[in-house]
């Protein structure tokens, strides 16, 4: 009876009251790419148009920014764009707050920044620019500081505020400062970015959290790409989306070295699906044997008519499990050993 109250309709918190807590439930994409070789590129984003980094996803949203240059070609332009992961056959719409700015090597403060305000993307309409911030001549001079070693960085700041013709889960945004009790969260230090995670997450699924324990921070000498994050929402229990998939070794990698073993097997759906009913690659059959993803054997194995005694010894057989080697022999046993 006490459970039925605790937990009936009324007693549950209201949509709206914990909403507050979020800063932005429905994701913040705050993003630095580097563009190099510049100088090389420039006249290819003349003649072919615009040059953008990687997108970034966050659910069912992706965004990505990057540099044009417009007839005459002598200013360069700014530009962040989105996309839907599943998009709809019916009109969608997104209302976000925009910011992007061309990073100053030499003095970051002098950073060319701009707020563009809330902005509307929608079925036709899925970018915003940034006309005029530099003439190109003036980029590429290294004394204004815009460019080191042939490269230029870009940032973009997307704070989603309202979505409309789809569904997009609430976002976790790792990079958001925690508030208070700093001491129960745990901070990956990039040289770029911070990322924080609840200690309780990383202890709950960790051999050992010996690190957690010892410290409240972990540094990592290089910039953030993306990975530890797409790691970070495979802990919390979120699939690993196509975009991610790229990431499947070094999420496995980081896993391993933090010895998070459930995230293993949020990484074998996403590597039978990718292979969409073809053959399984040899390189994936492989790290399938290292982490022990046994539901990717079993996906390569029923594929077979027979097992090709080349596609066995190739394998590393020490780093088999038993119930992986139990499944090829079973596999031999069935359907017989082709030479």
């Amino acid at each position: 009876m006490f459970l039925f109250q605790y937990f009936s309709p009324e007693k549950r918190p209201l949509r709206d009251e914990y909403l507050p807590d979020y800063r932005y439930p429905l994701g913040r994409f705050k993003t630095s790419y580097p563009f190099a070789n510049i100088r090389e590129a420039i006249p290819r984003v003349i003649e072919r148009g615009p040059l953008g980094c990687g997108w970034f996803q966050k659910m069912n949203i992706s965004w990505t920014h990057g540099i044009v240059i417009p007839d005459p070609h002598d200013m360069l332009t700014l530009y962040v764009q989105c996309k839907l992961v599943d998009e709809p056959a019916t009109p969608w719409k997104i209302e976000a707050e925009v910011s992007i700015s061309l990073h100053n090597y030499s003095d970051p403060e002098a950073s060319l920044s701009y707020n563009l305000g809330v902005r509307t993307f929608q079925n036709m309409s899925r970018s915003v620019q940034q006309n005029n911030v530099i003439n190109i001549n003036d980029l590429l001079d290294e004394n204004c500081g815009f460019v080191k070693n042939n490269v230029i960085r870009v940032e973009s700041d997307i704070r989603i505020l309202t979505v409309e013709g789809f569904y997009q889960p609430r976002v976790i945004d790792y990079r958001v400062e925690p508030p208070e009790k700093q001491s129960h969260f745990f901070a990956f230090e990039y040289e770029d970015a911070q990322l924080y995670v609840p200690k309780a997450i990383l202890r709950f699924h960790m051999k050992s959290s010996k690190i957690v324990h010892s410290s409240n921070s972990l540094p990592i000498t290089t910039k953030s790409n993306g990975c530890l994050e797409q790691y970070l929402d495979a802990l919390h229990g979120f699939p690993i989306y196509n975009h991610a998939r790229k990431y499947v070794d070094d999420i496995l990698y980081v896993a391993s070295k933090l010895g998070t073993r459930a995230v293993y097997q949020r990484a074998a759906p996403a590597i039978i699906y990718d292979s969409m009913g073809q053959d399984i690659p040899k390189y994936r059959v492989e790290l399938a044997i290292k982490f022990d993803l046994r539901r990717v054997i079993h996906a390569w194995l029923s594929k077979m008519d027979s097992v090709k005694k080349e596609d066995v010894e190739r394998l590393d057989i020490e780093a088999m499990s038993g119930e992986v080697m139990k499944a090829i022999v079973h596999k031999i046993i069935n359907s017989g050993w082709e030479k």
